[in-house]
Formats: C-alpha cells, sequence, structure tokens
C-alpha cells in the first residue's frame, strides 16, 4: 500500500509539473495570437489614415472599421496632429459605434505616452478589457487599435479546465493500474512474508523445532530478482537455523538422558548409605558427639535423596512421558499437604478454603501432591514464623487463562484454580521472571530458615503444564500469590 501511495505521489507530481508547464506554454501561445491579431487591426487602422480616408471625410461616410477585414469587437482611435479622426468600435453585426467620451479620454491619454517605441497595455474600458497597441504613424498621427481579451481567457479557462481535469483523469487511472500491479508484483513477496511470519510464530524456546516444512517455495527462491532474493536468503537463514535447532535438540535429550539415569543410578547407592548409617547407629555403641554426626550424615542423605527425586521428575517431565492420568480429587490433596505442612511449621498460620464437593482433576496423583506440597513448601520455607498462608481451591468456567488446554488440546469449559497466598516479605522484582526456571532461588528477597534445591517452583510449573495448565506468581512487599490453573475433569 505504500508503495502505490509512492508511486500515485510521484505520478501526481510529474503531472502537476506537466500541467502547469502546458498551461504557461498555451497561455503564451493564447497571447502571441492576441496580440498578433491586435498588431493586424493596428496595421489596417495605419493604413488607413496612411491612404487619406479621413480627410473631407462627412459623418455619413462608412468608418474604415467597416471594410472587410477587420475582426468583430475591434476597436481603433487614429489621431493627426492632436486631432481624433475616428474613436470607434466594431460590433458583431458589423456596425462601428462611437466610444465613449471616457474611453476616448483614457486612449488619447495612452497616446500622448507613444514616444519612439510602441506601447502594448491592457486597458479596462467601459466597452471592456482590450489589449491595445499605441504607436505612431506618419509624421504627426498616433494610431491605437485593440481586441477584447475576453475571448483569449475564455480560451485559456478551457485549456485550463481540460487539462487539469485530464491529469485528474490520468492520475486516478494511473493510481489505480499502479496499485492493481504493484500488488501482483508483490504477491509473491506477501508469500515470502507470511512464510517468514510462519517461522516466527514457531515455539522455539526449547524442544524439538523443525523448519524444513516452512521453506520459501523453490519458484519464490530463484536469485535474479528482488524476491527471489529475499527467498533465497530466507531459506539460507531457515537452514542454519533448522541445524543449530537440531543440535541444541540432541544436546538436549544427551542431557536429559544424562539427569534421568544419573538420577536413577544414584538412587542404589543413596539406598545403601542411608541404610547402613541407619545400621550403624542401631548396632554400634557410639557417643553424643558420633551420634550427631551420624544424624548429620542421615540428614544429607535425605537431601541428596529428595534432589534426585526431584531431577528425575523433571527428567520425565522433559522427556514428554505421560502421566499415569486418572480422576484425583485436588480437594482430598491439597486437605493432605497442608496438614503436613502444619506439622512441620507450627509457627505459621494456615488458612484453608477448600470447597465441600469434590473437585476433580484427570491427571497423576503423585505429581500432583508434589505440585501442592512445592507450593506449600516454598511459602513455609521463605517465610518468618507468624505468616499467614491462606490457601484456595475453587472451580471456575468464566476466567480461563490463555494457553489452558485439556487433554484434546481444546480449552476446558471449566478450570480448578488452587492460589497459595502469605503476607511475608515477598519475591524481589529481580527474580519474578525467572522463579520457575530450575535452581532460582529467592533466599535474597525472602527470610529462610532452611536449604532450598531450587527446583521445587520449576516442578510446579513442569507438573502444570503437563496436565494442561499453567502457574503464575504475583508479588509485592507484604503479599505474594501462586496461582496455579487446572482443566476440570
Amino acid at each position: 500500500m505504500r508503495t502505490s501511495a509512492g508511486v500515485v505521489a510521484l505520478l501526481a507530481l510529474v503531472l502537476t509539473a506537466f500541467t502547469l508547464t502546458s498551461l504557461v506554454l498555451s497561455g503564451r501561445a493564447v497571447d502571441a495570437q492576441l496580440e498578433e491579431g491586435v498588431h493586424q487591426a493596428w496595421d489596417r487602422s495605419a493604413t488607413s489614415l496612411a491612404r487619406g480616408r479621413y480627410e473631407d471625410r462627412d459623418d455619413d461616410d462608412r468608418s474604415p472599421l467597416e471594410t472587410p477585414g477587420h475582426q468583430p469587437e475591434v476597436l481603433a482611435l487614429i489621431m493627426d496632429d492632436d486631432e481624433v479622426l475616428e474613436a470607434a468600435r466594431l460590433g458583431e453585426d458589423g456596425y462601428a459605434t462611437d466610444l465613449s467620451a471616457e474611453d476616448v479620454e483614457t486612449l488619447t491619454g495612452l497616446a500622448d505616452e507613444v514616444d519612439s517605441e510602441p506601447l502594448m497595455r491592457t486597458l479596462d474600458l467601459e466597452a471592456g478589457r482590450y489589449l491595445v497597441e499605441a504607436d505612431t504613424a506618419g509624421r504627426d498621427g498616433v494610431v491605437i487599435a485593440g481586441l477584447p481579451t475576453a475571448p483569449v481567457e475564455g480560451t485559456k479557462a478551457a485549456l485550463a479546465r481540460v487539462q487539469v481535469l485530464g491529469s485528474l483523469a490520468a492520475l486516478v487511472l494511473a493510481g489505480l493500474l499502479g496499485f492493481w500491479w504493484v500488488r501482483r508484483s508483490l504477491r509473491p513477496l506477501a508469500e515470502v512474508s507470511h512464510a517468514a511470519a510462519r517461522v516466527a510464530e514457531l515455539p522455539m524456546g526449547s524442544g524439538e523445532v523443525s523448519l524444513s516444512q516452512h521453506r520459501v517455495r523453490e519458484d519464490l527462491s530463484q536469485p535474479g530478482d528482488e524476491v527471489g532474493d529475499v527467498g533465497h536468503a530466507l531459506n539460507r537463514l531457515i537452514d542454519s537455523i533448522d541445524s543449530a535447532f537440531e543440535q541444541r535438540h540432541r544436546s538436549e535429550q544427551r542431557l536429559r538422558t544424562f539427569v534421568a539415569d544419573a538420577s536413577h543410578e544414584l538412587r542404589t547407592p543413596l539406598a545403601g548409605v542411608r541404610g547402613y548409617t541407619e545400621m550403624i547407629g542401631l548396632t554400634e555403641a557410639l557417643t553424643d558427639r558420633g551420634r550427631e554426626s551420624l544424624g548429620r550424615v542421615l540428614h544429607q542423605a535425605d537431601r541428596m535423596g529428595s534432589l534426585v527425586e526431584d531431577l528425575l521428575l523433571l527428567a520425565r517431565l522433559d522427556s514428554g512421558r505421560e502421566p499415569q492420568r486418572s480422576d484425583v480429587d485436588l480437594g482430598e490433596v491439597v486437605m493432605d499437604a497442608v496438614m503436613d505442612a502444619t506439622a512441620a511449621s507450627q509457627g505459621h498460620i494456615w488458612i484453608v478454603d477448600v470447597p465441600e464437593e469434590p473437585l476433580t482433576v484427570h491427571g497423576d496423583r503423585r505429581q500432583l501432591a508434589q505440585l501442592v506440597t512445592n507450593l506449600l513448601s516454598n511459602a513455609r520455607k521463605h517465610t518468618p514464623t507468624g505468616t499467614r498462608v491462606a490457601v484456595r481451591l475453587e472451580e471456575d468456567s468464566n476466567g480461563v487463562a490463555p494457553g489452558l488446554q485439556d487433554e484434546a488440546g481444546d480449552e476446558p469449559a471449566q478450570i480448578v484454580r488452587l492460589t497459595v497466598e502469605d503476607d511475608g516479605p515477598g519475591i524481589s522484582p529481580e527474580l519474578l521472571p525467572n522463579l520457575f526456571e530450575r535452581f532460582v532461588r529467592g533466599d535474597t528477597a525472602r527470610t529462610t530458615t532452611e536449604e532450598s534445591t531450587g527446583l521445587g517452583l520449576s516442578i510446579v510449573r513442569s507438573v502444570a503444564r503437563a496436565h494442561g495448565g499453567t502457574a503464575r506468581v504475583e508479588s509485592e512487599p507484604g503479599r505474594t500469590r501462586f496461582t496455579v490453573e487446572l482443566p476440570a475433569a
């Protein structure tokens, strides 16, 4: 559209310049014709004076203006030795009429200005607007002849109308044809643009991404013209990015496989460490310091086991493995998790709002329990004693969040919303954008008395996404709110 407008604007400038030039040139041509007519009228009038047609002429004699050859509306003032011999205007009927006294006075005033060079003036007379020529004739004679300018002005106006209307018609026609031609010429470029837009809409943050199916057609990617050059460059870019994404995906797969294998393999030695440590505590006589050291070993083994389990769960979720789905009453899961959190941290004030009727979600009970536990653990670990933690579960059919999908990939009719809100110190704004990433800790923003692996909220988001849901957080000093929305069964 902008290209078409630019073409029309340039064409309008060219036509404007052409029209103005034509008007000036045609005006000058018409004016030259009028001046030539005036000069011819002056020659005839001067000839009449030279031939003595005004000598001894009676009042009833025919005026020299009425002789053949003079144009209608021509006027003449002929003076000889300061005496006005003729002051008349030829009418359309071919008869001469005397000029008014005012017009005669105006013309004689012009005659007084005549010197050695002829004068050409435009005068406003009672008879109308005239172009007149005044010059000497003979020894003491002065001849003034003129023609009306009205026909010339009419001709100029008609030419101007024709040229302006013609230019406008040409501009409109050229604009329409230019718009059609530009759109037709740029249609292949629009296809290239659509291909680039499709590539830009692909989710390329992680996972396997294939761009080869979005390459520009071969007939639009042959170098040689503007469209072919752009299509060829875009195809080269797509191929380069596709290759980079393939390499990245292979690296991610190797890393996930390594994490899953390592997590799985670490289970056995960790179980052995925990078992032998417990056996030593039961079978060996230890000092108080020895028992304290043994307790620390058990604590670190439990922490290591929890970290391994979290890594293994994330590896399974990353691999795209479908959860073992069944109908789960999320209200029951929330109540169990709150009871465990209350027992683990009696210094916090726990408020629960769960409806009596079941709120069913189709998913993996163990993973959903892990999601709720991690949210409550996050609120417990990163807020000081005395913090109020409100846990609310509700069903909503109106506020479906963007990106929420059911098992069929469609937007669900109803959702189950879980919110965990506390009145703690809040989360630093710098951490909020990446809070659900792995190994991100909020210790710098919130008070913590327990160690954190930085995987809890990452598991929350991964489990929510695996069940077609979403997880988000809002935080400010004195209020932090985590919201998880899942499609209802």
